[in-house]
């Protein structure tokens, strides 16, 4: 057999494993496909001690070694994530595809995004009043007649200036001591 045949061998056991890690993820396969996995990686250790004097070939077996580090690095990340426990595996009847933890999730109706962002902005803010009430304490500043309220509408003033002067919507809050005073602080993002 020829280096051509013995590539497109390892070809389709590359394909192959990658089938067969999907399925292990699903819970279809009971065991990781290690046997497959050795086989493949003794194939390609085999092949990077030899000399390949056909161009295309040579670029055929580069391109697959290539392809198959990057499913063994996604794979590896898998594989740890399974056994720190913050992985979620697909539930039968679920959407196609693993979703791993912090993965995109599909956009909720706007109503319901609407509400999520008031909420999220709403909780933002108790956080951010919180932290300037606890910085101004250690400052030994007064925090008689600062309300949740009144921190709201002044950062909401601040923000809008903020996204008039750099036309962008996503700005961070940042509460911090300078000069044993305590600063909010309003930093704009570029967008995304």
């Amino acid at each position: 057999m020829g280096d051509r045949e013995e590539i497109d061998i390892l070809d389709s056991k590359v394909a192959r494993l990658k089938v067969e890690y999907e399925q292990y993820f699903a819970r279809v396969l009971k065991r990781e496909p290690a046997k497959l996995r050795d086989e493949v990686d003794r194939t390609i250790l085999a092949y990077s001690n030899k000399v390949i004097n056909n161009t295309s070939l040579k670029f055929k077996l580069n391109a697959l070694v290539a392809k198959y580090n990057a499913y063994k690095q996604y794979w590896t990340r898998v594989l740890r994530a399974i056994d720190d426990g913050t992985y979620v595996r697909k539930a039968e009847g679920a959407p196609e595809g693993p979703v791993a933890k912090g993965a995109a999730k599909p956009a909720p109706a706007p109503a319901v995004a609407r509400a999520r962002e008031k909420e999220d902005k709403d909780g933002a803010i108790t956080d951010i009043y919180s932290k300037y009430i606890e910085a101004r304490k250690k400052c030994n500043e007064p925090v008689d007649g600062i309300t949740v309220e009144a921190l709201k509408k002044t950062i909401d003033q601040y923000r809008k200036k903020i996204e008039e002067q750099y036309k962008t919507s996503n700005v961070e809050f940042n509460v911090s001591i300078k000069d044993g005073h305590a600063k909010l602080s309003i930093t704009p993002k570029k967008a995304l």
